[in-house]
This record gives structure tokens, sequence and C-alpha cells, in this order.
């Protein structure tokens, strides 16, 4: 399963990124993203839909030093909501991200158990 979203920067609480969008993909959704960006990207996301919701974690390791960046990592889905309560999974854990504006794109693939 590989889900998509291209996020629009929200706020920084602390040295968190704090971004939300639209998921596309097996998943599709409102998603809400939180990143910390250094020499490695860790984030939390959630997938939120009608009735059910998905969270998880991810980690990578970022590549770039201009205005572009790229990462590329693991995952793991940690719980879910719903029809999604009992979700579990691992995968990859991609993505981008403009340092100027704070708009990123997050890819994750692998596989959900529920």
């Amino acid at each position: 399963m590989a889900d998509s979203a291209r996020l629009h920067y929200v706020s920084s609480p602390g040295s968190q990124l704090f971004e939300e969008g639209a998921a596309t993909g097996g998943l599709p959704g409102k998603v809400k993203v939180w990143l910390n960006i250094g020499a490695t990207v860790t984030g939390s996301f959630t997938i939120y839909a009608s009735g059910w919701s998905i969270s998880g974690h991810g980690t990578g390791m970022l590549h770039g030093t201009g205005t572009f960046a790229s990462f590329g990592g693991t995952m793991t889905i940690s719980h879910g909501a719903g029809r999604f309560a009992h979700a579990h999974g691992h995968g990859g854990f991609y993505g981008t991200i403009n340092r100027r504006t704070y708009a990123a794109t997050v890819q994750t693939t692998g596989n959900l158990n529920y």
C-alpha cells in the first residue's frame, strides 16, 4: 500500500514543524504531520477520514544542503481507530522539504495489517 501527501506549513511549535494536507493513495484522507528536521528527519503522522484514523512514525536520513532536501527511511504504523482500531505495519518513509517555505511532500509505502 502507498500513500502520498502534499503538505503545507501550519506552525512550528518548538523544534517541530506541524504540517497538514490531503493524503492520496490506498488510504485517502486528511493528514497531519509533525516533523523534526536535522541530520535525520523524524516524524509522526495521522491520517483521518470519515470514522477512522491511522497513526505512525518514521525516521530517515536527510540528503541535500540547498533549498530543497530529500529524506528516506522507515516508518511504523502504531495504532488506529474505527475500522483500523488494531492497525499495525511497517514500510518506507520518503519525502522532500523546501527549507525556505517548509512545504513538504511525504510518501509512505508498506504493509498494513488490521
